[in-house]
């Protein structure tokens, strides 16, 4: 059987997300790691990290772009490549975990900050 494209097993599309900041905290970890996300949808994200990480590590993670400001997401990494940027990490959102707080409305903040970044694609450049 061929083997799929990463974008080709997801069941939603990914928008570019030029400027999210992503700050990191791995379960039972005091460091941070901050990287910057290349795509985002309400379900997960890729994100260049300068350190690899395992798969199936639970993060906590702020995301900031320009006013917005998203506290505590749940995430698990999925997969972790080195590029020449450092790692390429494709995490997915946990919003249903016990450990989100806030379930409904960090659930919400994500649907919108996608609808931003899908807005941003379909203006003319």
């Amino acid at each position: 059987m061929p083997s799929l494209g990463l974008a080709d097993r997801r069941n939603n599309p990914r928008f570019p997300s030029d400027g999210l900041l992503v700050r990191a905290r791995r379960k039972g970890r005091l460091g941070q790691l901050d990287g910057l996300a290349q795509d985002f949808n309400r379900h997960g994200l890729a994100v260049i990290l300068d350190q690899p990480l395992p798969k199936d590590t639970t993060l906590f993670m702020t995301l900031v772009t320009g006013e917005m400001k998203l506290d505590e997401v749940i995430g698990v990494v999925h997969n972790c490549v080195s590029v020449s940027e450092g790692y390429r990490c494709g995490v997915q959102f946990r919003t249903g975990s016990e450990l989100q707080h806030d379930q409904a409305m960090v659930e919400e903040e994500l649907s919108i900050l996608e609808a931003r970044f899908k807005a941003q694609q379909s203006l003319p450049a």
